[in-house]
């Protein structure tokens, strides 16, 4: 089983909760910034998911080519809003102006009202590209409502909105338990089973 990997992102929030996922499961996740100089990825695109990630991880290991290389491409999904949000969140909530967490947090809960349906997911896909060229891929979805409020210490962002099947949110939930629920979580756990049956 692999026991280290290093995850492709600029974004140490979200590295901090890789690393709390694998580690669950005993994997140590290194930022790729701890062995080489920051880097500036390739453009997104706004509808392919697997292709984006996967640009993430081979772009870093052309730098670092007898690592494991892991990257994330997250989108949430509200049936509210069809036509908004998905891969595009993040830069349609910076490009609303939002300051923080906080802010992005409270304007989501702003869209809805009482007569507006709160079923929404949240959906990771974790491409790990081994040396020699291996791939390896898998997703997760978590959440299926957005709380009424945000809920809970454990985490932070959308974490405390949205509520899983045990009527939690994910930041009312230590990581021991949430990653059985979260979309990294459940991505996280069906990635290393792959590694294991296949490679």
């Amino acid at each position: 089983m692999i026991k280290k990997i290093i995850v492709a992102s600029n974004n140490s929030a979200k590295t901090r909760e890789i690393q709390g996922v694998f580690a669950e499961f005993g994997v140590s996740i290194i930022n790729y910034r701890e062995l080489i100089d920051e880097k500036e990825f390739p453009t997104e695109t706004v509808s392919n998911q697997y292709l984006n990630a996967l640009n993430k991880a081979q772009y870093i290991q052309q730098f670092l080519p007898n690592d494991n290389i892991l990257a994330d491409d997250t989108g949430a999904y509200f049936a509210a809003f069809p036509e908004r949000f998905g891969l595009t969140t993040s830069r349609e909530l910076k490009a609303l102006g939002l300051k923080s967490i906080h802010e992005e947090n409270d304007y989501l809960l702003h869209l809805y009202n009482s007569d507006v349906t709160r079923s929404a997911y949240l959906e990771a896909l974790f491409v790990l590209v081994m040396p020699h060229g291996r791939i390896a891929t898998s997703n997760g979805r978590g959440g299926v409502i957005v709380a009424q409020n945000e809920r809970g210490n454990y985490s932070v962002g959308f974490d405390a909105l949205f509520v899983a099947e045990n009527g939690k949110t994910f930041a009312e939930m230590p990581m021991y338990e949430r990653v059985a629920y979260s979309h990294r979580g459940r991505a996280a756990k069906k990635l290393l089973q792959e590694i294991d049956q296949t490679f």
